[in-house]
């Protein structure tokens, strides 16, 4: 899919088992943008310095120990992207 001038893969990751930002980016070379999920663990990170992947991990209920959280994107024609992963308060917390 391509938006905003940005070519990005959207994808559940579990087909690599247990996926990594290297792993995503070797499987999708002319990807800029990777979004994956499968493990619920938040990842916001770059890969070859041009790559950003993400993870916005999971907004429900909290599973395998980790907080609920989700990633914000924020693309503009022409600027890297901004993005941001927000962790949610655990409502059996609350």
């Amino acid at each position: 899919m391509r938006l905003d001038g940005f070519d990005i893969v959207v994808t559940h990751g579990d087909q690599f088992g247990s996926p990594t930002p290297d792993a995503l980016n070797a499987a999708f070379p002319d990807a800029e943008i990777i979004l994956y999920g499968h493990t619920h663990k938040p990842v916001l990170t770059l890969v070859d310095l041009v790559v950003t992947v993400m993870n916005p991990g999971a907004a429900g209920q909290r599973r395998f120990d980790i907080l609920p959280s989700v990633g914000i994107l924020e693309l503009e024609p022409g600027i890297p992207p901004r993005g941001r992963l927000v962790p949610l308060t655990d409502p059996d917390e609350a």
